[in-house]
Formats: structure tokens, sequence, C-alpha cells
């Protein structure tokens, strides 16, 4: 009997091949593309140019602030504008900054900067370079705006210490701004955020630490007593009561009476970059705004 042989028929995969004469100059135009569309929305929000507080003169920023009280136009166009023209530092003052302000009278949108600026400087390309300053200072811009002092009713003082010396736990600058006040005086969130950091440091006394929803950590020391149930974590609202004045702290836990009653109130930004470490900000050109505009609203 003659055997059957069965052949195994093996079902090749077929294969396919890159025509690389097409594929990789497609690859590389849609790989510009794509960088085109990033570069093109980077320069839209300002974002590679974000100016971070650190970098920005305090005393410059609460003149800015100053002539917009005084003259109704938003500090930021202000700025702006110097910044697009490159004024040496030494040259930026309130004359200056008063006569920017009279060419922006009544400016209301960032569409309208071109016709304010035709009797100071016509030029397009100087107008859309004013225009990107504008949007690189949108992020002090949201520290700046919609805050309210952190020490509530009028009986308290300040003056600008920050960075004066310091000599209890070592040679160091201070880091904040000193607002004397009455002992139990409360204190106030001054925009929404999250407790971070609660409890004693020998520096700091009962302290508290709020992430702004900015970005910024808020940080009050020396209080006498937190508000009840506040704990870590919590989310607070601006205005919102969470702690009292006091003059806690410069031993172990609990020593108080070293000094006066105050607030000690400081901001710290993260690094722009890394998004990692905080550096100290003078708080005291936002302070002076926001006792301002605080003072407003409640009038």
């Amino acid at each position: 009997m003659q055997s059957v042989r069965y052949r195994r028929v093996t079902k090749q995969r077929r294969r396919y091949r890159i025509n690389r004469k097409r594929f990789y100059p497609f690859l590389s135009l849609l790989i510009i593309f794509v960088v085109l569309v990033i570069l093109n929305k980077i320069q839209q929000d300002g974002f590679y140019n974000r100016y971070s507080l650190a970098e920005i003169d305090p005393q410059h920023l609460e003149m800015y602030f100053d002539v917009e009280a005084a003259h109704g136009v938003p500090w930021y166009y202000l700025m702006a504008i110097d910044k697009a023209e490159g004024i040496p530092r030494e040259e930026i003052s309130p004359g200056r900054a008063e006569q920017l302000a009279l060419h922006l009278r009544g400016i209301s949108s960032l569409k309208e900067l071109g016709e304010k600026l035709k009797d100071y400087n016509n030029d397009s390309a100087f107008i859309k370079k004013v225009e990107h300053e504008v949007k690189s200072l949108r992020y002090i811009n949201k520290v700046y705006e919609g805050k309210i002092f952190p020490v509530a009713g009028d009986h308290y003082d300040y003056s600008n210490d920050f960075g004066d010396g310091r000599s209890y736990g070592g040679d160091r600058r201070h880091e904040g701004i000193d607002i004397m006040c009455d002992m139990e005086t409360p204190l106030l969130a001054v925009c929404d955020g999250v407790v971070e950091k609660k409890g004693w440091l020998e520096l700091g006394g009962w302290r508290i630490g709020i992430r702004g929803d900015d970005g910024i950590y808020y940080y009050y020391a020396h209080l006498s007593k937190y508000e009840d149930g506040l704990e870590e974590g919590n989310r607070v609202r601006k205005g919102q009561v969470i702690g009292y004045a006091g003059d806690s702290g410069y031993g172990e836990e609990g020593t108080t009476g070293q000094f006066d009653p105050h607030l000690h109130f400081g901001m710290y930004e993260k690094d722009s970059w890394s998004g990692t470490g905080e550096k100290a900000i003078n708080p005291y050109p936002f302070l002076k705004a926001w006792e301002r505009n605080s003072s407003v609203d409640t009038n």
C-alpha cells in the first residue's frame, strides 16, 4: 500500500517594507510641523520668557503698583513698555511711569494697546514686543491681583524690613515682613489655597504655611494659636481666619515673650525651571498693594 505524504503548509507573514525615500522626508516634515506648532504656542503664551518674582526689583514693582493706583492703568502695561524698550534700571522712575500712564488712560484690553500707544510709538514691531512682555508678566499679575491683607482690622504697623540682619539662630537675613499688631489679632488667608505646613518651628514658633493657588507658599509665623479645626491638607478660602497673632518662637516648643506680638509674613517662590527649591520673595510691595485694595473693597 502506497503511503500518503502530507506536506505541512506554513503560512508566511507578509512583510511590509518602508519606502525610505518617501518615509524619511515625510517624517522630517511632520517633526518640523510639530516643532513650529509648539514654538508658536510658546510664543503666544510667553511661557519661555515668563518673568519670575525673583528677577523683578521689588522697588520697581512697588512703584508700578503705586502708579496703577493713582492713574488706573494696569501696572503690567507700564512695566512691559519699559521692558520692551530696554530701559536701564536707573532710569525707571515714577515720573516716567506716570507719563506712560497718560498714553494708556482708559485701556481695558490688550487689543487696545496699539491704538493707545499710537502717539507714543506707532511702530508695529514695538507694539508686538510690548504685547509679548505683557503676556510674560501674567504670572506676576496672578500673584498680585485678587489678594487681601493678611491682618484683620486696621491696628497694625509695618515697614520694609525684608533682608535685615537677624542674630538668633545664627547670622541670617530676615525672609519676610514683620506686621506689628495686638495679641490675638485675627490673621487671614490672603488667597485660596491649601494648608501645607502647620506646627512648631524654633524660629517661627507656631506657624502655618499655605500653598496658594498661584503657586506661592505663604508663611505665617509667631502665632498665639490656630483657628479651630484647621489641619494640614485643608483647603482655605481668601479672607478665612487661619489663626491669631502672637509672640511665639525663638526657643523650644511653647516659648513665648521673646519679642512683641506680630505676624511674620513670608512669600516663597519655586524655581521657575525645575519647580523645586524655594526662594524668599520680598512681600512688601504686595502687602502695600493688598492693603490699599482691601481698604477700597471694604469702603
